[in-house]
């Protein structure tokens, strides 16, 4: 083998990169620390992660893709040429790129992110979407007849589809997913304890004791933050029956996309989806009781992926290794050169 082929989500929270038969080589989160007078990079993943709301002055830390599609070029082709480097080490080839998009994104966004890609160090670029690749990492068979529902709920926007025989015959793209959680989280402590808490804390609340179901005993935890009179700091609990009604409405709107999704989707494949259920992937999926509130939201079995955040790289990976039929239904590795970008 002359090169690495890459399986790379590009997600709005997480950049996981995959290789056929060796499995997932990257994981971190997609955060950028750069100098803000040079706008170099200095750290990309678990670092500028940490970093986040504590940057010294002149370093400031941004998620450069934001709902799955690329908010700042120059950011996220330094850190995808980073992420890059690290799958590939020191080997001379530039390797082949399957990667994610979002259901939904335009055709601008497919040509800009190709562009930054293979601009990273990329041979060529292949783009799918994200709740395909998702499906194939849940261990779906592209050449299953049968139709299969994927949620995908990522750290920026809620990717469904019915996937049948590799390719999928509906999907939805909602832009409510983790990130909204905790901005939800941040703006309901502050409106109803008039304290101020930092998106780090906000997650730690989510993933402590957060839920999409209340849970049979109460928790309580405790926040810390600083308090919006007096600017100085303030702890307080927190209960998971506040964060469980805080978060019910966002958890709605992505059910009833859902719902709305059915009405659209054939009899035949609807019966299908009856027998099998749905499979959620993506790092929220992990939120306490998630497969129970959508069980109980579509009436059908629901299943929860082991790993779920990394469903979709390793269904990249999958797709490059089913070329073949992806290919029958259009999709082709492009060059920089093919999408004149930049």
């Amino acid at each position: 083998m002359f090169g690495y082929d890459l399986g790379i989500d590009l997600g709005t929270n997480n950049v996981v990169i995959t290789v056929p038969n060796k499995g997932v080589v990257v994981n971190e989160p997609s955060y950028v620390a750069y100098d803000t007078e040079t706008e170099k990079m200095l750290y990309a993943g678990r670092r500028a992660y940490y970093l986040q709301g504590r940057e010294p002055n002149g370093i400031t830390v941004i998620q450069p893709l934001k709902d799955g599609v690329i908010g700042s070029y120059a950011m996220t082709q330094q850190m995808i040429k980073y992420f890059i480097s690290r799958a590939v080490k020191k080997n001379i080839f530039k390797p082949r790129v399957v990667a994610t998009i979002p259901a939904l994104a335009t055709d601008v966004d497919k040509r800009t992110l190709v562009s930054v890609i293979a601009s990273a160090g990329a041979r060529s670029v292949c783009l799918v979407e994200e709740p395909l690749c998702a499906a194939f990492g849940a261990g779906i068979d592209p050449l299953q007849p049968n139709g299969a529902f994927i949620i995908n709920i990522g750290g920026g926007t809620t990717d469904m589809a019915v996937v049948s025989q590799g390719a999928m015959s509906q999907c939805e793209t909602v832009n409510v997913a983790g990130n909204a959680f905790d901005e939800e989280i941040m703006r309901f402590i502050k409106e109803k304890y008039d304290v101020q808490v930092g998106i780090r804390t906000a997650e730690d609340i989510k993933k402590q004791i957060g839920g999409a179901v209340p849970r049979n005993e109460e928790i309580v935890m405790v926040a810390k933050g600083r308090c919006v009179h007096s600017g100085m700091p303030k702890s307080i609990e927190v209960t998971s029956n506040e964060i469980y009604h805080c978060l019910k409405p966002l958890l709605q709107e992505i059910s009833s996309a859902a719902q709305i999704m059915f009405e659209r989707t054939s009899p035949q494949l609807v019966a299908d989806i009856v027998t099998s259920g749905i499979i959620l992937t993506g790092g929220s999926a992990e939120l306490y009781g998630m497969d129970e509130f959508f069980k109980q939201e579509m009436n059908l079995d629901v299943t929860v992926t082991p790993h779920p955040n990394l469903c979709a790289g390793k269904g990249a990976s999958v797709a490059l290794d089913k070329m073949r039929i992806l290919d029958s239904y259009g999709y082709r590795f492009k060059t920089k050169e093919e999408v004149r970008i930049r």
